[in-house]
C-alpha cells in the first residue's frame, strides 16, 4: 500500500476541507450590490444595498380546479437598505425622481382550499421590476373581487424580470396573517445593468420574503375559512439577491478532480 508523504497528505487535506466547505456551506449575509440612480434621477449617487424594501397589494383567485389559485399584483418599494440600515434617500432618490415597482403574476397549488393553516407553492412566476422616471403613477389596492391596479403616468422603464420561481411557500397562517417566501430567477434589462451595475455579471436569483397582518387581508368568506377570493391589501416585505449555486454533480465533479490534482502531486513526488 503506498502511503502519503506528509507534504502530499497536507495538500491533499487542505483540498478536501476546500471541497468540504463548498459543499456544505452555511447561512450567511444577503451579497451586497452596487447601484447608479443618476441614469434615472438628475441627483443621487453610487451607493451600496444588500436588499429593497417594499410594500406588496395582490389579489389570490380560485380558479375553479383542484386547490389551484393564481395572483396578479405589484410591490412598491420604498427604498435600499445595507445591513439593515435605510440607504439615505439623498443617494438613492425613490420616490423622490423615480419611483420603483414590480408587477407580477403567479399560479399556487395549495395544500386544500385556502384558509389559516393551509399552504401553498407556486407553480408560475412572471415579475418585472419598472422604474417609474419622474415618481408619477398612482397604485390602487386589491379588493374582494378586482386585482390591484397602477395609474401609470410619464415614462416607465423595465430594469429587470423573472420568469420562473425556483421554490417557494405561501398561505395563510393560524393567525390570520398572509405569507410568501419564493426564490426566483433573475434578470437585467440593458438598463437594468446601468442601474445595478455591480456585480457584473450580476446575481441571477433573488429571494423574495412578504407577510402582513390579519388587518391587511380581506376574504370572501368569514375568518378566510374556504376562501376563494382573497384580497391582499398590503404586506411588507424585501428582495435580495444571491449568486448561482452550484449543483450536487458539479460539487461531486470538483471533488473528484481536487482528489485527481493530489494524485499528479504524489506521482510527481515518487
Amino acid at each position: 500500500m503506498k502511503i502519503l508523504t506528509p507534504s502530499v497528505r497536507g495538500l491533499a487535506a487542505s483540498m478536501l476541507l476546500a471541497f468540504g466547505a463548498l459543499a456544505t456551506g452555511s447561512a450567511a449575509a444577503a451579497p451586497s450590490f452596487q447601484v447608479d440612480p443618476t441614469g434615472l434621477a438628475p441627483a443621487g449617487n453610487i451607493f451600496t444595498a444588500d436588499a429593497i424594501n417594499g410594500v406588496s397589494s395582490a389579489r389570490v383567485a380560485y380558479t375553479g380546479v383542484g386547490n389551484n389559485y393564481v395572483s396578479n399584483g405589484y410591490i412598491v418599494f420604498s427604498g435600499f437598505s445595507l445591513n439593515s440600515n435605510n440607504v439615505s434617500t439623498a443617494d438613492t432618490r425613490v420616490n423622490f425622481d423615480y419611483g420603483l415597482y414590480a408587477t407580477f403574476h403567479q399560479d399556487f397549488s395549495c395544500s386544500g382550499i385556502l384558509g389559516p393553516g393551509v399552504s401553498c407553492t407556486p407553480t408560475a412566476l412572471s415579475l418585472q421590476l419598472w422604474a417609474d422616471v419622474g415618481n408619477d403613477n398612482t397604485y390602487n389596492q386589491a379588493v374582494v373581487g378586482t386585482d390591484p391596479s397602477i395609474n401609470f403616468a410619464g415614462a416607465q422603464t423595465q430594469l429587470a424580470w423573472s420568469d420562473f420561481a425556483y421554490n417557494g411557500v405561501g398561505g395563510i397562517d393560524n393567525l390570520g396573517g398572509v405569507f410568501q417566501n419564493v426564490t426566483m430567477s433573475w434578470f437585467l434589462t440593458a438598463e437594468g445593468k446601468a442601474y445595478f451595475f455591480d456585480p457584473d455579471p450580476f446575481y441571477t436569483a433573488s429571494f423574495a420574503a412578504f407577510n402582513n397582518t390579519t388587518q391587511g387581508v380581506d376574504c370572501d368568506t368569514v375568518d378566510c375559512t374556504n376562501a376563494l377570493d382573497i384580497a391582499i391589501t398590503q404586506e411588507g416585505g424585501i428582495l435580495d439577491f444571491v449568486a448561482p449555486v452550484p449543483e450536487p454533480g458539479v460539487l461531486g465533479l470538483l471533488g473528484i478532480g481536487l482528489l485527481g490534482m493530489a494524485g499528479v502531486y504524489r506521482r510527481k513526488q515518487h
